[in-house]
């Protein structure tokens, strides 16, 4: 008989979050999907993003912002407000760490995509937990983390093979062996790798918004509606320039409306002057975010968006025809995922070097009078996969002490 969770166990995530949304985003669909499961759990997030309080969180769930840093080249970063070094912002962030979790004692610390934290800030705080014996230590790893020949070397110098084989007792990768396989890709360990599971896909289901409240609310002039998001933004303003430039040329005959999201990473000045590119007429939309976006994507005909994780999630789980433009520096992770998806006929993509308006114009056309055949993606469901792994990884037949008693 299978052995049952009891108590309700305090869960700590770890989200370094330097540059646009997705590790927080991945962070609090998971710390929901928990909360329905233990809705009694206590539930801290600790989070660098600059941007936190726009997202709702759980009930029963906080969380305690690290000062914002910001990625300036490949490795490189600084803070993005504080006029100090980044090393000093760097032992800030790192003591705020390691005293949120002496204090929170949490029965579950739950890192998001960077094994030992930004610059190794985290490391303290795996070691403390790791002696504690309280804690159990769980990395989430996206699909994708960059080409394999990269991240082989940062692994190596930055001392993470060693805390997947030495510290951490379970790692979870939100995406489909079969699509993409890191264990393979980037060279685990046998030990690493028994520890790994694949738990599918992370689904973004529309709340509270259906297709049509979504299209009344914008008030379109057609039946077709484009939405252009480039996900949070601070590196979306190429695309969203392109795309308005390609509308403009299009001129009002376009037999379409079209949303464009800026997101809210996006610089004050770009986002001013994508307004001066806006073209005239009511049938093209400027916002700077949406709590919901996938209420959008799943009332759009066609989606024009960059390569992020969270992104591509939404378009595949709205089964939502869609054009990818996709990062390709200083990580070649949304390339390598586009790539793969696109081979599977999933979505199209265009190389951010191939970009021109007349050639956005004539995909988003096509996708518009020509969608293609809607597959279903396969493991959508990293959700209930991660929750159903971590309540396994808390029984007491895992070798850990029962959880204090309570309503689980």
């Amino acid at each position: 008989m299978t052995q049952t969770l009891t108590g309700t166990p305090k869960i700590l995530f770890y989200s370094h979050d330097s540059y646009g949304l997705g590790h927080l985003r991945r962070t609090l669909a998971l710390a929901h999907r928990l909360h329905a499961r233990w809705p009694a759990a206590p539930q801290l997030i600790v989070t660098g993003s600059a941007r936190a309080q726009q997202f709702p969180f759980p009930e029963a769930a906080d969380y305690v912002k690290l000062p914002s840093v910001v990625k300036v080249g490949a490795g490189r970063y600084e803070a993005r407000s504080l006029p100090v070094s980044f090393d000093d912002v760097r032992s800030i962030r790192r003591d705020v760490l390691f005293a949120t979790a002496r204090n929170f004692q949490p029965d579950l610390l739950i890192v998001d995509n960077v094994a030992p934290g930004l610059k190794g800030e985290l490391v303290p705080t795996l070691q403390y937990l790791k002696r504690s014996a309280r804690t159990r230590l769980v990395l989430g790893l996206r699909d994708v983390v960059d080409v394999d020949s990269r991240v082989k070397r940062a692994w190596s110098s930055d001392g993470t093979y060693e805390l997947l084989d030495d510290v951490y007792d379970l790692i979870l990768v939100y995406g489909d062996q079969d699509v993409y396989d890191p264990v393979r890709e980037y060279n685990f360990s046998p030990r690493a790798e028994a520890k790994t599971r694949y738990v599918g896909y992370i689904r973004h289901d529309p709340t509270g918004k259906s297709v049509e409240s979504v299209r009344a609310e914008l008030g379109l002039r057609t039946s077709r509606l484009v939405l252009i998001t480039a996900g949070g933004g601070g590196d979306g303003y190429d695309l969203l320039r392109t795309a308005l430039e390609g509308l403009r040329r299009g001129g009002a005959a376009l037999p379409f409306d079209c949303l464009v999201i800026s997101g809210p990473l996006m610089l004050a000045e770009d986002r001013e002057a994508l307004r001066r590119l806006l073209p005239s007429g009511s049938y093209v939309h400027l916002r700077d975010f949406a709590g919901d976006l996938s209420a959008y994507v799943a009332a759009a005909d066609a989606v024009v968006s960059m390569g992020g994780y969270n992104s591509v999630c939404e378009i595949l789980s709205c089964q939502t025809p869609a054009l990818i433009v996709p990062r390709v520096e200083p990580r070649r992770e949304q390339l390598i995922r586009a790539e793969v998806l696109s081979r599977r006929g999933l979505l199209r993509m265009i190389h951010p070097a191939d970009l021109t308006p007349t050639r956005l114009l004539a995909e988003v056309r096509s996708l518009i009078e020509r969608p293609p055949h809607r597959p279903i993606a396969r493991a959508m469901d990293g959700l209930a996969g991660a929750a159903a792994e971590l309540e396994a990884l808390l029984r007491p037949s895992n070798g850990r002490p029962e959880l204090a008693a309570g309503v689980a």
